[in-house]
């Protein structure tokens, strides 16, 4: 009987550990997660529970060594913050292992099923409130590559992902754990499948919904330079500059509205800023398209990450400070106003790279209307198409489509449904370009007008239940 025990713990702790390393990281497969918290959660309550603990924390501690080498090389963090950086998530995990347990343990398996998705939801709106990075690490990013899953954010906002993910987790466990009066048992599968099936088929209706739009053609240009050219002289990033001009004349087809570039070309003083905006409003007017400019205006008081926009005339229409800057990376001063431009086609909105990570900031802009966002971007490459898709989503939560240049990254074009458009991936020492039309239309979601409702509610329930657990009735307890 021993040995039967140890061979179910060691093959559920061998499944959580691959489905966790399949579906999370940078580069997820979406389903992998929807499995990848079952064995664990349907053995726990035959474990101690410091021994669950544990277990659940190992498992997902080794599930997140897909990162490692993003973590270690390609930002490289400090060692402490490495450590923190995968830890604190297993521990979580591991927590979220005891709390389902007991209540699989008292043989309240709807409770059980309802415990993880919304103390995991919970764990995560707390941490993106209080973190720096926002909603950076956060699990429904891992279900992008499902089109019908991610439309629930268009409701929910990105909470009920992780939740609709989870709940499925949960449920499937608490019926394998063997605990429970049957009535439960029957009744359970029909009550989550239902909760289930309704977000899928709301995701296949807005898929197919096709509400009257105008097309704008968008042009996305970038060419990965190395770090000594940003951090070099003024006149190497003229130099650039002068290049990226010339390639929007020889690039851009003509009927283009709107040409993004990357975020931070380069590094301008005053003096150099005004031949930039001279030399990037004749390209404008040459092409007869709005130009989209990222680069870092050096004043003597400050200095900002900035996104200028020249419009089809040749004017400089629109510069658009940075709001989130990276801790410890970026020492400019961040912005505070959103930008907004009237266009035939609609309102076009300006973000930079890591605002996208901030939802507030792209409902904030969908409140007012926009439906087009232009966001000049740098990643650091492993990391591109997961940075890429967390501003894919916001889109998606507020209905607007959007245009993502990215350096060391990819060019992204999507449209309001999260439909990625064209896209192609940015190579070192010469110009990559795609050009696509995409329909925009004003659509405002009930996540924009209703913000994080679904966060709260997952806090409410999960306060509820923590509550209960200490409350309630002794464990009921299961062999």
């Amino acid at each position: 009987m021993r040995s039967r025990k140890l061979f179910l713990i060691t093959v559920a702790g061998l499944a959580c550990a691959a489905f966790a390393y399949l579906g999370t990281g940078l580069h997820p497969i979406w389903w992998a997660l929807w499995l990848a918290p079952i064995p664990v959660l349907a053995i726990a309550s035959r474990l101690h529970g410091g021994t669950a603990f544990f277990f659940g924390a190992i498992v997902w501690l080794i599930g997140e060594m897909n990162q490692w080498n993003y973590v270690t090389h390609a930002i490289e963090l400090p060692p402490h913050i490495t450590i923190l950086y995968f830890v604190v998530p297993a521990a979580v995990f591991g927590f979220g292992v005891l709390f389902v347990r007991s209540f699989i343990r008292r043989g309240s398996l709807f409770l059980a099923s309802l415990a993880f998705p919304v103390y995991w939801v919970a764990y995560e709106y707390l941490a993106a409130t209080a973190s720096p990075h926002s909603t950076w690490g956060n699990l429904a990013y891992t279900q992008m590559n499902s089109l019908r899953v991610i439309q629930l954010s268009a409701i929910t906002g990105i909470w009920g992902i992780s939740f609709i993910v989870f709940l499925f987790g949960g449920a499937a466990a608490a019926l394998l754990s063997g605990a429970g009066e049957r009535w439960q048992r029957r009744l359970l599968p029909v009550a989550v499948g239902l909760v289930i099936c309704a977000a899928l088929v709301f995701g296949k209706w807005r898929l197919q919904s096709n509400p009257a739009a105008q097309s704008v053609a968008v042009t996305l240009i970038a060419k990965d330079v190395p770090m000594s050219v940003y951090l070099g002289s003024e006149e190497q990033a003229l130099e650039l500059l002068r290049e990226y001009a010339d390639e929007i004349r020889r690039v851009t087809p003509a009927g283009t509205q709107a040409v993004v570039l990357p975020e931070k070309i380069g590094r301008l003083g005053e003096s150099a800023l005004a031949e930039v905006d001279t030399l990037f409003s004749s390209a404008a007017n040459d092409k007869h398209t709005a130009i989209v400019l990222g680069l870092v205006r050096k004043k003597p008081s400050a200095a900002f990450n900035s996104s200028r926009l020249y419009s089809a005339d040749g004017k400089l229409e629109a510069n658009y400070d940075k709001h989130h800057l990276i801790p410890g990376v970026e020492p400019e001063k961040p912005g505070d106003k959103r930008v907004i431009l009237d266009e035939a086609s609609g309102r076009w909105g300006l973000q930079i790279c890591k605002d996208m990570d901030f939802p507030k900031l792209s409902r904030e802009y969908a409140a007012e209307g926009a439906n087009l966002l232009l966001v000049p971007a740098w990643d650091f490459n492993l990391d591109g198409w997961l940075h890429g898709r967390m501003a894919v989503l916001r889109a998606v939560e507020n209905g607007f489509a959007l245009a993502r240049s990215a350096r060391n990254g990819l060019l992204t074009l999507s449209d309001n449904r999260g439909r990625i458009l064209v896209e192609a991936a940015t190579v070192p020492g010469r110009f990559v370009s795609i050009t696509g039309k995409v329909n925009v239309t004003r659509e405002e979601t009930f996540y924009t007008r209703a913000g994080d409702w679904f966060a709260w509610l997952c806090v409410a329930v999960f306060v509820t239940l923590l509550a209960f657990q200490f409350f309630g009735r002794g464990e009921k307890t299961h062999a």
